[in-house]
């Protein structure tokens, strides 16, 4: 009887004696990395003053500072390091007593005192309230309540020209 004879008609042929394939070829799974938690994205040289807070002093904020709270006192906000920011936003529901100095400034919500933007620019919104003095290179006001005196400073270079 011959040894091919004992195996059923229909079982499948395997192949016996190939070479293993080439290893170095072959994908291989790496070891599993653990996720790490990630702060959330923060833009560098913001400070915030959250709607429900009071801040009551003097502060110099390197950087740029939204205020959504309150603050009663005087700000300098100045550009960090690398020459960005001095920007002073205060929003919708802020509010600012005191003087402020900044690059630029944009009022949202009220400021009393002085908002001295000299060289830069200060925009007032339709939802504004300013009172006391303003000064500044660049003006732009959309319908703010405004009841302040108005000081235009020419930049460095302008000082020539009338």
């Amino acid at each position: 009887m011959d040894p091919d004879d004992s195996a059923p008609p229909d079982s499948p042929a395997i192949p016996l004696g190939q070479a293993m394939p080439e290893t170095r070829q072959l994908p291989t799974l790496l070891p599993v990395q653990q996720a790490v938690a990630v702060a959330p994205h923060r833009t560098p040289g913001l400070s915030t003053l959250g709607e429900g807070l009071r801040f009551v002093g003097d502060a110099l904020i390197e950087g740029s500072l939204s205020v959504a709270g309150e603050v009663r006192g005087n700000l300098h906000v100045q550009p960090d390091a690398g020459g960005e920011g001095g920007h002073l936003t205060v929003a919708a529901t802020g509010s600012v007593t005191g003087d402020v100095s900044a690059r630029h400034i944009s009022v949202l919500g009220r400021a009393e005192g002085l908002l001295d933007a000299s060289g830069g620019r200060v925009s007032l919104h339709d939802t504004a309230s300013v009172s006391g003095r303003i000064r500044y290179t660049h003006l732009q006001v959309n319908g703010a309540d405004l009841n302040a005196q108005l000081e235009r400073v020419r930049p460095e270079g302008d000082a020539g020209r009338t």
